[in-house]
């Protein structure tokens, strides 16, 4: 082998990496334009995507948390307002308690007192009544018995006093 032909078979082989590096920087050159301009772009997209999903998860993170403590803190009122309501509604059945008995006692009282106060016009009813039958008996017996020794006057006086004596 000789100098001319390794010269020739080096110089195929540098023309060739020659158009090779060329063809593969022209190639980079529309990769570059083509292919990853719009990649770069779409990453660089993905990336602020990222970047907004996180702070934005931070954010919700946050109004949750903001959430949960309000919640928290309406159950424990509206617990308190239930047991304020139980309390009020304890209060109101023993005070309606008391005074459905004491209005109870007073009808009773009201009532006895009523029933006191017929039974004395039915004990003076009654009283009256059988005074007025005594009397009448007593009459028509002592008419029977004095008729045979007294007056008619006599014995009207007699009566009259026996009534008077009753009255009294």
């Amino acid at each position: 082998m000789t100098f001319e032909t390794l010269f020739a078979a080096s110089h195929v082989y540098i023309g060739n990496t020659i158009w090779y590096l060329v063809v593969f920087a022209i190639l980079m050159l529309l990769v570059k334009h083509y292919a990853w301009g719009p990649v770069s772009d779409m990453m660089e997209k993905r990336r602020q995507k990222v970047i907004e999903d996180l702070d934005s998860a931070e954010s919700n993170r946050k109004k949750a948390e903001i959430l949960a403590n309000e919640r928290e803190a309406a159950l424990k009122n509206s617990r308190q307002e239930a047991t304020q309501i139980l309390s009020d509604a304890k209060t109101n059945a023993q005070k309606i308690g008391s005074q459905i008995v004491a209005d109870a006692n007073n009808d009773a009282a009201s009532i006895r007192e009523k029933a006191e106060a017929d039974a004395k016009k039915a004990k003076a009813d009654a009283i009256n009544d059988a005074r007025r039958e005594v009397a009448d008996i007593s009459v028509a017996i002592a008419e029977k018995i004095i008729a045979k020794n007294l007056s008619a006057e006599d014995q009207k006086d007699l009566v009259d006093q026996f009534i008077k004596g009753l009255n009294d």
